[in-house]
């Protein structure tokens, strides 16, 4: 298979491994780019853990809220230029507002929905037109607070580029309470966590990472015989990085986000984190 510059360059985008390693990652993994991070992680040239993922599209995610829950919306254009204009921002809000207030959780739901005397679709035809380049929703969600609870969001007010919604079982009133979430809320958005709890790593997920770093430990020069153990450590590390109630809190590393938010008196029931470009 033919190794493009592309290939090579998305690679090093995910890694930030040289442009000559990835191209003979890519060659040993016939192409594929998947293989190849994972084979260029074995070899410790990658911080894939807080590297994958990352993309160059631009735009901006907007978070709105309405009653008891939040909605976000991440609406993408080719260049900076325009994710920094005005009126693309606004329209941004506005169909976080519309998300948040109908409890829309999908594209076409929200683009068949009204906006300014027409419906969201057209509204987006004519940002399209004014500003000449291709601009469209790539996503939408939205989280409902329980009844016992509520939701709470983070929005990085600077960029535009990250937001964050936490849904948490816990009075609303309580002065405390808002605090506790308002910061694990931020430290969505800063730590960027994948999952809740170690219960919600799908089977396949925690399978393959442990098939990474089985490979990785023998690589090492590890016995045969600790492989088993030094991997179940390293599993261990794995959950630090990628869950929310299992990270150690950004403001006060000495304890965990699940241990801040129990000390406070709050249960975590779900979040969703919007970084432009990224799944």
């Amino acid at each position: 298979m033919e190794i493009t510059a592309q290939m090579v360059s998305r690679l090093r985008e995910q890694t930030g491994v040289g442009m000559m390693e990835c191209k003979k990652a890519l060659v040993e993994c016939d192409g594929d780019i998947a293989k190849a991070l994972d084979l260029l992680r074995v070899r410790g040239q990658a911080g894939a853990e807080k590297r994958a993922g990352r993309a160059t599209r631009e735009g901006v995610v907007a978070v709105a809220t309405k009653s008891n829950r939040a909605a976000l919306v991440e609406l993408c254009c080719e260049t900076d230029f325009v994710a920094r204009n005005d009126e693309f921002r606004q329209v941004a809000q506005t169909l976080a507002e519309i998300a948040a207030d109908q409890g829309i959780g999908d594209v076409e739901t929200l683009m068949q929905a009204s906006a300014d005397g027409g419906t969201v679709r057209s509204l987006m035809e004519g940002l399209v037109s004014r500003l000449r380049e291709n601009i469209l929703v790539r996503r939408c969600d939205v989280v409902q607070a329980q009844p016992e609870g509520f939701v709470t969001v983070y929005a990085h007010r600077v960029t535009n580029k990250i937001a964050s919604v936490l849904s948490v079982l816990g009075d609303e009133t309580n002065a405390s309470h808002q605090e506790a979430a308002r910061n694990a809320a931020m430290h969505i958005a800063a730590a960027k966590p994948t999952y809740l709890t170690r219960d919600d790593v799908p089977a396949d997920v925690l399978q393959h990472e442990r098939e990474v770093l089985a490979e990785k430990t023998r690589l090492e020069g590890k016995p045969e015989a600790a492989v088993p153990k030094i991997v179940e450590g390293r599993i261990g590390k794995f959950y630090e990085q990628v869950c929310l109630v299992d990270q150690p809190f950004v403001r006060d590393t000495t304890k965990t986000v699940g241990k801040m938010l129990a000390e406070a008196g709050l249960t975590p029931v779900t979040f969703r984190l919007f970084v432009v470009g990224q799944e």
